[in-house]
């Protein structure tokens, strides 16, 4: 029998693997493994697929005696999307977390998803939630929360919903899927560079009840040292759009309801559509020219129609005013979020 089809269960509840998958990031990797192996939630193994890095990976991997830590060795790179589907084929565990090797979990994550999930051993995913890291400058942007859904088992559909209105922050480091089901959906799409996290996890909220996790569980590291950083402008907006054309196909699919099923499609098209305006803005902020912008949001205009119109508002004035007073307008609309925010009711009960 393999190590992919070995489970274990214990009192404890289900074994659950961390997949780690690394190239050449030693610094970082110390760091993360030290996030996933200081769970409270005691049955897991840490599974870390070395792509062949030529750094000291493997010294900082001889740093850790705990026999929790198991590690594959790929002979030569494989690159980045079939060395997470190596981690998938590997994990024991009846859930995964798929881990970044320069991201970080809290130690109450685990725990968390495995109370919301309590005995339904078939939810297929739980998704708690994210805050994002800007290495550039130090700052840690909290994870934005749910103001209408709390923590428990929740209509999946909803818990989507949330995520496309961009009223939630998620990122795959916070989701814990269910293995097997992983496994029969093909794993990590490989078609997607850019957004296969989201294709992996988003079309499983569509399967009925979920999981769901109101709180902070993970840290995000957003920097321009990452594989995805380095793919084309063209590439990133093309592949937001491909999810979102992945949720709508998943969504006709799996939705009876046509008015829910219309909502659903329209609310991925807007998300991808808000996210690629965010990019550009990105990029233009990174010293491309308005010309160059404008290329770009005349080559997807079909695409980008859709985008309700203080979002196009906003990108106009961060991207045609001088650079001072767009970053003065940045700052003060980022105040203003977070004062209106601060001011809201807790969370109803789901």
């Amino acid at each position: 029998m393999s190590p992919s089809e070995i489970t274990f269960e214990s009192a404890d509840g289900p074994l659950i693997t961390i997949a780690i998958p690394t190239f050449n990031r030693a610094a970082l990797l110390r760091g993360c493994i030290q996030s996933a192996l200081s769970q409270t939630y005691a049955n897991i193994e840490i599974l870390v697929s070395n792509n062949a890095s030529t750094d000291n990976t493997e010294e900082v991997l001889r740093e850790f005696n705990d026999k929790r830590l198991r590690v594959l060795r790929q002979e030569t790179n494989i690159g980045l999307l079939p060395n997470w589907n190596a981690c998938v084929a590997a994990a024991r565990g009846e859930y995964v977390v798929l881990l970044s090797d320069d991201d970080s979990i809290c130690p109450w994550l685990l725990e968390r998803c495995v109370d919301v999930a309590g005995k339904q051993s078939q939810v297929p995913i739980v998704v708690a939630l994210t805050n994002f890291r800007l290495s550039s400058s130090g700052r840690t942007i909290p994870a934005r929360t749910s103001r209408r859904l709390g923590s428990g088992l929740r209509n999946g559909i909803d818990v989507l919903l949330e995520f496309l209105k961009d009223e939630i922050i998620v990122t795959m480091c916070s989701v814990m899927l269910r293995t097997e089901t992983l496994r029969l959906r093909g794993g990590i799409p490989l078609d997607l560079p850019h957004t296969a996290d989201v294709g992996t996890w988003a079309p499983l909220l569509l399967e009925g009840k979920v999981g769901f996790v109101n709180e902070a569980c993970a840290t995000f590291n957003l920097h321009d040292n990452s594989e995805t950083a380095r793919l084309s402008v063209a590439q990133i907006l093309c592949d937001g759009w491909k999810v979102a054309n992945l949720i709508a196909r998943n969504a006709d699919e799996r939705i009876k309801v046509p008015s829910l099923r219309e909502e659903v499609k329209r609310q991925a098209r807007r998300c991808f559509s808000r996210r690629a305006l965010v990019f550009l803005t990105y990029h233009r902020s990174n010293g491309a020219s308005v010309p160059e912008i404008l290329m770009f949001v005349w080559r997807f205009r079909s695409d980008l129609m859709i985008v309700d119109k203080p979002s196009v508002l906003r990108f106009a004035a961060i991207i045609l005013c001088p650079r001072p007073i767009a970053e003065r307008l940045r700052h003060l609309r980022q105040a203003f979020s977070k004062d209106w925010r601060d001011r809201q009711t807790v969370v109803r009960p789901g």
